[in-house]
């Protein structure tokens, strides 16, 4: 596997500009790159990193929530999907979940190194999923493992039936807490994270990629979700699996259920009672 330096982490808009340049890929026997990608010396932007803590409520404990070191290192990732050798269409791909291991979380101050890498490439019923990784490294030590997991629809795998997933019904639990998301919430953490996907956007921009109406961004719900239960300290790890898009506007219904080891997190449509994502986190 060779590990190959990056000097500069591009931005999400650049990469979103060549992005069209993907659509043209119709892999028959697809196989992901081997190469890693490293940038050295990151940090917190201090102003970036307020803006993300106002936006999803999180507080100031003197750590860098997950999510803002992955809205950070992601584009970097996302960088890896535009080069030649990487086989799926970076345009049309479904995000599925997020999963996270922080080893201990990373001060406001600290440097660290960021690697990324795609991986696990496997059959779906609609397509196949792959995994993109992204590793945060301080002086040699692992500190932080984001994986995100996406779908490319309609690819196929020679050799390799896909493991369908049984369909669970959902069952709307007490709700302990509800979110109010206007038309704007997209565009707001477009301007925050730097992901200007346009089904995010905008109802025309969204129409055109097949969604009635924009959609939040799924890590914006996620950060919003754990800002208030991430440890501060001390290793933990959670994950996330998106169920249904929620369309914005949008009323949000959220049951918070408090575990011994961490807390699981289940939001839904407050008017349908269809699911939109269900999250767990787990102290170590």
């Amino acid at each position: 596997m060779g590990a190959e330096l990056v000097t500069q982490i591009p931005s999400m808009g650049s990469i979103y500009a060549k992005a069209v340049t993907t659509l043209g890929r119709k892999p028959k026997d697809p196989v992901l790159p081997e190469t890693v990608l490293v940038y050295q010396s990151a940090m917190a932007d201090p102003a970036k990193l307020s803006e993300f803590r106002r936006a999803v409520g999180a507080p100031m404990n003197g750590v860098l929530p997950s999510l803002y070191v992955h809205t950070l290192a992601f584009p970097l990732a996302m960088s890896l999907m535009l080069r030649p050798d990487f086989p799926l269409p970076l345009l049309g791909m479904i995000h599925l979940s997020n999963s996270v291991r922080v080893d201990e979380p990373l001060k406001e101050d600290e440097a660290f190194d960021i690697e990324v890498k795609s991986e696990n490439l496997r059959a779906h019923d609609k397509g196949a999923t792959c995994d993109l990784v992204v590793l945060i490294v301080v002086n040699g030590q692992n500190r932080m493992e984001l994986r995100s997991t996406f779908l490319a629809k309609g690819v196929k795998l020679r050799g390799e039936e896909p493991v369908k997933k049984a369909h669970e019904a959902f069952a709307a639990p007490l709700r302990t807490a509800s979110w109010k998301l206007d038309a704007g919430t997209g565009r707001r953490w477009a301007a925050i994270s730097g992901d200007y996907n346009p089904i995010h956007l905008s109802g025309l921009s969204a129409k055109a990629l097949g969604m009635p109406r924009a959609i939040a961004h799924g890590i914006y719900l996620a950060a919003r979700a754990l800002s208030g239960i991430e440890p501060s300290s001390g290793s933990y790890e959670w994950n996330i699996e998106f169920k249904t898009p929620v369309v914005l506007p949008a009323s949000v219904d959220l049951a918070f259920d408090a575990q011994p080891d961490g807390y699981r997190v289940q939001a839904w449509n407050a008017r349908k009672g269809k699911p939109h994502f269900d999250l767990g986190l787990k102290r170590n």
